[in-house]
């Protein structure tokens, strides 16, 4: 059971990256590493601004479909921040992917007796922290 859940969990994730690319592809959405010059910080901010915008509009949503109680748009809108965090993934080029495998690392490395979820916020934390 658990490995059909992950091959299906997995499977969704992957098809909604390749959505993301094809879709930056077919809109000649350009990635920073074919535009700048690794010195221009300024258009990187600039980019991760601008994309931003686009991820504070789709949490907007998701969150008007959760006060609203539409739990399938609801669940919906999560996809689309998804999505967007995906395409700012992709729009950061090797950064991004660097990024993604060191990110993956970090947590993959994580022993479960060393966190607890605190019970306020619901969130992971390392045993002895409150946040």
């Amino acid at each position: 059971m658990e490995n059909l859940r992950r091959e299906r969990y997995v499977g969704a994730v992957s098809k909604l990256a390749e959505s993301v690319f094809d879709f930056h592809d077919k809109f000649q959405v350009p990635e920073l590493d074919t535009i700048y010059d690794s010195d221009n910080k300024e258009l990187v901010l600039e980019t991760l601004r601008r994309r931003l915008s686009f991820l504070m509009e789709e949490v907007g949503e998701h969150s008007r479909a959760l006060n609203r109680i539409e739990l399938p748009n609801a669940v919906e809108e999560i996809v689309d921040v998804a999505y967007v965090a995906l395409g700012t993934i992709l729009v950061l080029g090797e950064e991004g992917d660097n990024a993604c495998h060191d990110v993956s690392s970090k947590n993959n490395s994580k022993e479960a007796g060393d966190y607890v979820v605190n019970p306020i916020s619901g969130k992971l934390v390392r045993r002895g922290k409150t946040q």
